[in-house]
Formats: C-alpha cells, structure tokens, sequence
C-alpha cells in the first residue's frame, strides 16, 4: 500500500540564460516544502552568483563574487566576497614558494553580522611548509594567536 502522507518529491531544472546557468529546485513531502533559485555566471574573470531560498517560513539568500587571481599574481591567490542573511563576509588567500623549498600561504577572512548581535569577526593565518612539515601561525577576533605544527604527506 502506497502511503501518500510518507511521499517526498524532488525537482530540478537548470537552463543557460544571459551566458550563466539558472536553477530552480524545489523538495518537499507533506508537511514542509522548500524551494532555493540560483544563477551563476563568469564576471571579469571569476564567478558572480546569486541563490535565494525558502525553507520552514524561512527566507534565504545568498550573493557572492569569487576571482582566483593565479594569472595576474606571481604564486596562487584568490579573493571571495559576498552577501547573505547573517551578513557581509569576505575571504583572501595568497600563498606562493618563498625559496628552496618552502611554501608560504596566508588566509584572512571577515564577517560583519547584521542581526541583533552586530559584531564583526577576523580571522588570518600564516603557513609555512616544506617536505618535512609546517607551522602554522593564526589569530581570529576573541581567541589568543595560536601556534600549529605538524607534518602532512600523501599517502
């Protein structure tokens, strides 16, 4: 016996428009449904996208704009800024070989939230690494700096 109370349905339809990809997907079963729309397309060399939903009375949205600047840099790096709910974030990362064998990556990232709480979270980390190991140093708003070493190979 088919219950239909027990069912769930799920949707997705994609389609190229404007030279970007929009999508719209829907998931639901009796009680709740959700529904999330989302458009994606190259910008002056990166990704620009956009995504709202709605889920349990709940709105969502998110829009973001990432660019990986390896070409334009001398070593890989990378920046990724957006919008969404909570707030406004933003993302940096560089890294690149410093000499004979050591690796340099730094990573700095914000977020500003705008609800009730309205406070502004940093946080940045430099890592050094070589064939033998690394060290990691980090910081983020409200934490002491911190101090990683390790090790790490492919297995």
């Amino acid at each position: 016996v088919y219950d239909l109370a027990s069912s769930t349905h799920r949707g997705r339809l994609s389609a190229p428009v404007a030279g970007g990809e929009a999508v719209l997907r829907v998931e639901g079963d009796a009680s709740s449904q959700a529904y999330e729309t989302s458009y994606a397309r190259e910008l002056q060399g990166g990704q620009a996208a956009f995504r709202m939903s709605r889920k349990d009375g709940a709105l969502g949205y998110n829009v973001s704009y990432a660019r990986n600047f390896e070409n334009v840099l001398d070593g890989a790096a990378g920046v990724h800024v957006g919008i969404d709910e909570d707030g406004v974030y933003g993302k940096l990362s560089a890294g690149r070989e410093v000499g004979q064998g050591l690796d340099a990556n730094y990573e700095a990232s914000a977020r500003f939230e705008t609800g009730e709480d309205r406070r502004l979270r940093l946080q940045h980390a430099l890592k050094l690494s070589n064939k033998l190991g690394y060290a990691q140093f980090a910081h983020g708003s409200g934490e002491a700096p911190k101090l990683r070493v390790g090790y790490e190979f492919n297995a």
